[in-house]
């Protein structure tokens, strides 16, 4: 039943609503309607016997009573943060978490970042918590992990951190593989001997080699963050980070837990008398002279030691959500040494999902067994427009669609010609998601206040004049009005829906699953 003063969610697809006013406090351009997406919230002010006023995203607007529901579902959002991973999942008890937070703005090249959206979240979306008088408090997410100790799947927390002791933002528990990286960098590796940036290595020629200098804790962060005779200590912003955390502990941030696959379900996310869990499918902890350890999963020489990517992205935190009957899998960044890890210590049926999170942002890295194994309906791709990596490679776009699950709805004809219409697979991608609106303009002025011409260009503060003939200042176009690259997952554990934005800004494109 919907009743005033208290939240209600969207029970449809989707819809547009006219807005009444802009909610007092809620400064941005002028917009005169609201989209809403099948699971969103608002705020029910006033009832009717068949409308509500309510207020959602900084506006109040009139919405039927039959659009309206008590039943929350699980929302999952890719966000578009350039070169990077972050998600953010809403869970049908109220329960937020966050996987990985994308770049920092300084190294950002799309001019978003993973903590814009948050805060859209916090403050816009939920803007009727300020207009209303609600006692104040934090933000709370319940769960965030960063996959592994790479800068574009942790550096935007580095952003989030001044919220952190402000009462606005809290962390219960900070879960991540155990991965730290360190100063003190060997330059080779020679029989069993040698230290990486993730620590020592151990064992015998690789690949049987391991890493045992894990963190399970802030008690081990505190250990490492002064070396305590090891000859080594935590480094660079991951540490910094870690260290930073240590220092909130109570004050903003719960606790720090290492966790791996053999723990079976993300704690405090195990099945139970919710209707949804979260399974731990990577990274995998071995064992070396009875110590847990991980795989070194580089090869030998200079450069893996002093920068073993294949190792960090590799031991990623993998996660399933399981909701009912509906699976999304969250695979950080593994490459293909990994996925043959994987595969090695876990039946292949338990990586099969219905959405999947692109493995490294579409890196060619990849193993076909495993992309088989997952063979989700839809993919999401979560890339930027950096040209040293050219995410997503064309083969692996192929090969996620040819490895897919076919899902069909109906059957089309017309002239004899009949075939089955498919709505699986799909390929979604945070950075062909985004668009401009492009416009012309009467003139554009350097620093100086000089007229600058289409023909001539900026270059470090100074204009200088291309060869050519100039054209007129109208040839001039400015791009406005960014469409967010947003990928939206909803479900309610029998039907998937997944939209973007329309390049209007104005409600959604969907595609629409049902099992």
């Amino acid at each position: 039943m919907i009743t005033a003063g208290q939240l209600a969610y969207l029970d449809k697809t989707q819809g547009e609503y006219k807005t009444l006013r802009r909610a007092h406090h809620f400064k941005s351009p002028k917009e005169d309607s609201v989209s809403l997406l099948w699971g969103d919230e608002v705020y029910v002010i006033s009832m009717t016997s068949r409308t509500a006023t309510v207020s959602a995203q900084g506006h109040h607007f009139r919405i039927p009573l039959a659009d309206l529901t008590n039943d929350r579902i699980l929302c999952v959002y890719q966000i578009d943060c350039g070169q990077g991973d972050a998600a953010l999942v809403n869970f049908p008890d109220g329960r937020w978490m966050m996987v990985d937070g994308g770049p920092p703005r300084n190294w950002s090249n799309s001019g978003k970042i993973a903590p814009d959206f948050l805060y859209w979240k916090m403050f816009v979306d939920q803007s009727w918590k300020q207009e209303f008088n609600f006692q104040k408090s934090a933000f709370v997410i319940d769960a965030l992990v960063v996959s592994h100790p790479d800068y574009d799947h942790y550096g935007g927390f580095l952003d989030m951190m001044p919220h952190l002791n402000a009462g606005t933002l809290e962390y219960r528990t900070v879960f991540h593989c155990g991965l730290g990286r360190y100063d003190g960098t060997k330059t080779k590796y020679e029989n069993g001997r040698g230290h990486s940036q993730l620590g020592p290595i151990r064992g015998n020629d690789l690949p049987d080699a391991y890493m045992t200098s894990l963190i399970d804790g802030f008690d081990d962060v505190q250990k490492y963050e002064t070396g305590q005779s090891r000859g080594f200590k935590l480094a660079g912003s991951f540490g910094k980070w870690l260290a930073g955390l240590r220092l909130l502990q109570g004050n903003g941030v719960g606790k720090l837990q290492r966790v791996d696959a053999s723990m079976q379900h993300l704690p405090g996310f195990a099945p139970g008398n919710a209707s949804y869990s979260i399974r731990l499918l990577g990274p995998i902890v071995e064992k070396w002279r009875n110590k847990p350890a991980m795989r070194y999963l580089d090869t030998a020489g200079v450069k893996s030691m002093s920068g073993p990517s294949k190792t960090r992205n590799g031991h990623s935190v993998v996660l399933r959500l399981d909701y009912d009957m509906v699976r999304i899998l969250l695979t950080g960044d593994l490459n293909f040494r990994s996925q043959a890890l994987l595969l090695n210590n876990i039946d292949k049926n338990e990586f099969k999902c219905h959405v999947a999170k692109a493995c490294h942002h579409g890196s060619d890295d990849v193993s076909t067994t495993f992309l088989r194994a997952m063979s989700p309906m839809a993919t999401i791709f979560s890339s930027g427009d950096n040209e040293n990596y050219a995410h997503p490679r064309a083969k692996v776009l192929g090969m996620s669609g040819a490895f897919a699950q076919i899902k069909s709805r109906s059957k089309t004809k017309f002239l004899g010609l009949e075939e089955p219409k498919h709505v699986a697979p799909l390929i979604y991608s945070t950075e062909l998601s985004r668009s401009v609106a492009l416009y012309p303009v009467g003139k554009v002025l350097d620093r100086n206040g000089n007229r600058v011409l289409s023909g001539q260009i900026q270059s470090k503060g100074r204009t200088s004049t291309s060869t050519g003939k100039t054209k007129k200042s109208r040839d001039w176009l400015l791009a406005d009005q960014m469409v967010y690259g947003l990928v939206n997952v909803r479900t309610d554990g029998n039907r998937i829906i997944l939209a973007v934005k329309k390049e209007d800004g104005r409600g959604f494109q969907i595609e629409e699953i049902r099992l």
